[in-house]
């Protein structure tokens, strides 16, 4: 009975684990989700602009940005890539940094400033996606 009850206890235990490393794996994809429409928004605005657009994706991009810093990356990244996680870190003050700069050239209506700053964003996205997710073009 004792052993019955142990098991019970251990796989309890075991399936409460999973289920926050999955809402944190959930949160942390819903953000991404949202960083994705935020620079397609941006972009979008960017094309007409529209500097109220261009304004509130980078503000929507920035507050979704906490999830990098507040997820742990060994519930998510292969045994090979966990010290990617301080990479991450770094992607997101960089990310956060260049969207406040877009915020400010679009305020001082510096296109080819928001432009640079825009490119920068992008570029930190996809060194961050490139290092971390296994998948390569080919």
């Amino acid at each position: 009975m004792r052993i019955v009850l142990l098991t019970l206890l251990s796989a309890l235990l075991a399936s409460s684990l999973f289920a926050a490393n999955t809402t944190e794996q959930s949160k942390l994809s819903s953000d991404m989700r949202t960083m994705l429409s935020a620079m397609v928004d941006i972009q979008r605005a960017g094309y007409y602009l529209n500097k109220a657009g261009v304004k509130e994706g980078a503000d929507r991009l920035i507050k979704s940005l906490d999830s990098l810093l507040t997820t742990d990356p060994t519930s998510y990244l292969p045994d090979d890539k966990v010290n990617a996680g301080k990479f991450a870190k770094k992607r997101e003050q960089m990310l956060k940094l260049y969207a406040q700069e877009l915020i400010l050239a679009v305020e001082n209506e510096d296109t080819d400033e928001a432009m640079s700053n825009y490119t920068l964003i992008i570029n930190e996205c996809t060194s961050c996606h490139s290092r971390i997710r296994t998948r390569a073009w080919k």
